[in-house]
């Protein structure tokens, strides 16, 4: 599953469980910032499985795509996943973890 969390400033995050599950790496992120998320989505793809990312914004996203499964010295996967085919949804359960993590 990958979490999209928007923030009162209109910056656009995304995070997944990778060496760490999603949440413990959101309450990492939101450690550095005063920013409050107001918008909670997910999406039932999977979390970028390679490389241990923690989190990324959106602009960034469809390049880590890219790389999915590629080593340093290897050219950009040729068929990579596709950000925007990637449907997101409003979700109540994100958003009551992510205000528990808040408190």
């Amino acid at each position: 599953m990958i979490i999209k969390i928007t923030f009162d400033n209109g910056k656009v995050m995304l995070f997944g469980d990778s060496y760490k599950p999603w949440t413990m790496q959101f309450d990492e992120y939101v450690g550095y910032s005063n920013i409050k998320p107001t918008k909670f989505e997910s999406c039932k793809d999977k979390w970028i499985g390679w490389g241990g990312l923690k989190w990324c914004s959106e602009d960034l996203f469809q390049q880590q795509l890219n790389r999915e499964g590629c080593q340093d010295n290897e050219s950009d996967n040729p068929n990579p996943r596709k950000y925007s085919d990637m449907i997101f949804v409003e979700n109540n359960i994100v958003k009551n973890v992510v205000l528990k993590i808040l408190k």
